[in-house]
């Protein structure tokens, strides 16, 4: 069983590569939460996977909310597996996921990383974002893509053989406190108020479907943004069909970005695989 969450594809591509090594189902974190879908039972010899994005070296909300409420039926102690999709480094996510499981009395027994191109467009323009982090894995998308291929291939290999430990790039000694200050900043920052509809905007009511915080309302035939805060998951701006949705002056002159290999059927909000 493959648990994920995603905002423009990443990770949902990272959990269909491992379904199509690992079989099992696919459970969409956002729709569970919203849904109040936590109990599963899990098979003998069944492995647990658990991939999403790293917010701000931690974990997204809607990721360790659903965690927190969790409950797998199983009659042995079953292998887990986190993978997180990432421009850099997971600083602490995998650290506070292992947290999560211990007090359910569960061991987090693997964590990997995949280098993917980011999306947060509220600050960052993917492809300088995509340059600054170069040294990793190259100074454009597409080089990107090809180098995630390659983790994830090195990545499934070892959760067929349930090899145990930390894979995941954490970074240097000072990390982890970096990474709290860090992440207290997201903290800050995930406000809604910046975002507006413009004159694109073609009132099909995308986002409001997409959004897994659920604090788009469609009122008079525009989006509007309901709560002071969400996990800027970046779906709503980044998979609008006319690009009718902004963030403050930042986004103006933006690149949106969509995993390529991934298309949403937004109108279902539900999404297939496609290479």
């Amino acid at each position: 069983m493959i648990f994920y969450f995603t905002g423009t594809g990443n990770s949902l591509y990272v959990a269909k590569k491992i379904q199509e090594s690992e079989g099992g189902e696919l459970i969409d974190m956002g729709i569970a939460l919203n849904e109040k879908k936590f109990h599963y039972k899990i098979e003998k010899g069944e492995k647990i996977g658990l991939v999403f994005p790293v917010y701000f070296m931690g974990l997204p909300p809607i990721v360790a909310e659903f965690v927190k409420q969790l409950n797998l039926e199983t009659n042995e102690t079953p292998f887990i597996y986190t993978v997180i999709t990432c421009a850099v480094l997971v600083g602490n996510a995998d650290k506070d996921l292992t947290k999560l499981f211990e007090s359910k009395n569960l061991q987090l027994n693997s964590s990997y990383s995949v280098k993917m191109p980011d999306n947060y467009v509220m600050v960052f323009e993917n492809i300088i974002a995509t340059m600054i982090a170069g040294h990793y894995y190259g100074k454009d998308i597409n080089s990107a893509l090809d180098t995630a291929e390659k983790q994830i291939e090195e990545l499934i290999e070892s959760v067929k053989k349930e090899e145990k430990g930390y894979f995941a790039k954490q970074g240097f000694a000072p990390i982890p406190t970096f990474s709290s200050l860090y992440y207290g900043f997201y903290g800050i920052i995930r406000n809604t108020k910046k975002f507006y509809a413009t004159e694109k905007c073609t009132n099909c009511g995308q986002c409001e479907r997409v959004c897994p915080s659920k604090v788009i309302q469609m009122k008079d035939g525009k989006p509007v943004w309901i709560k002071e805060k969400c996990s800027h998951c970046t779906a709503c701006i980044n998979r609008c069909p006319s690009q009718g949705i902004e963030y403050g002056k930042s986004t103006k002159k933006r690149e949106r970005y969509l995993n390529p290999y991934i298309k949403f059927k937004d109108h279902e909000n539900k999404s297939e695989f496609e290479v």
